[in-house]
């Protein structure tokens, strides 16, 4: 016998069991099956990693403030959400403008304004005031009144992502002030060679000075990512449910049509239909 007609002999075999699986149709199923459970698993990884940024704020939230010292920045000893407290003054028109933050629906900048402390020397601290309004045409900055005089700034450690998303790479100069995609500090001191300390910080709510603040813990919380994960991996399952229905619908067709052709013959003797 030939190639072809085990081929057709295989296929005749499924269809009489009631059941046909397409080659290309399954290896199409599979993967997307594959792809939607990796994306399950994924966000449950996620959720977990905010779970663990929501515990840590919390043990961070109820420890004691520390005072900023030189050796925590020559050390980098401090992680995000340490609670901190340094006293010193903003340099005058230097602070950099995070794009495309929003406050309440509307698109504005974070102003992250340097701060200048004698027991810092010769660090500058980034500080992170709050939320402006874009103030005008996208081509022009917004004119920034900082806090004037001898500020105690107290707020939680912020550390920069280590590979933030960026549509390009950017590009600093020492002459600010200057609009950001991402504050990446390694590279501002690189390009600038501002004495800038590793970390950011988020002024407190509560503080009398700066801008509209509302810094959430997490963009995202944990249990979105878990709810999400249930969605791809139901959405696997139904992947496969529906392949295995179509398949089964497939095989049961040519049968059907095969059993009334050969119900006609008998009738009629002959593989003629009756007028």
């Amino acid at each position: 016998m030939s190639f072809d007609g085990l081929s057709k002999a295989f296929a005749s075999r499924r269809r009489n069991a009631g059941f046909y699986l397409h080659p290309v149709a399954l290896l199409i199923t599979l993967l997307a099956i594959a792809a939607m459970v990796k994306l399950g698993f994924w966000q449950i990884d996620r959720g977990q990693e905010k779970q663990a940024i929501v515990d840590y704020h919390a043990t961070s939230s109820a420890q004691q403030t520390q005072s900023l010292t030189l050796e925590h920045i020559r050390q980098q000893s401090l992680q995000t959400d340490d609670q901190i407290e340094v006293t010193g003054s903003f340099q005058e028109g230097a602070y950099f403008l995070i794009d495309n933050q929003t406050y309440n629906g509307r698109v504005g900048y974070h102003v992250v304004a340097l701060l200048e402390s004698e027991a810092l020397a010769p660090y500058l601290v980034p500080v992170n005031l709050g939320w402006v309004p874009l103030g005008g045409p996208r081509d022009t900055l917004p004119d920034v009144a900082l806090p004037q005089g001898t500020r105690t700034v107290a707020g939680r450690i912020q550390l920069p992502a280590e590979r933030p998303f960026l549509l390009a790479e950017q590009e600093f100069s020492a002459q600010l002030p200057q609009r950001v995609q991402y504050l990446e500090l390694d590279s501002i001191r690189a390009q600038t060679q501002l004495p800038l300390a590793s970390f950011s910080v988020l002024l407190n709510e509560d503080i009398d000075f700066g801008f509209r603040r509302d810094w959430p813990v997490v963009v995202m919380e944990p249990h979105r990512h878990y709810a999400y994960a249930a969605q791809w991996f139901g959405l696997a399952i139904a992947a496969l449910i529906i392949f295995l229905i179509a398949n089964k619908r497939l095989a049961r067709g040519p049968q059907q049509h095969t059993s009334e052709d050969s119900g006609n013959t008998n009738k009629n003797g002959s593989g003629e239909h009756t007028p």
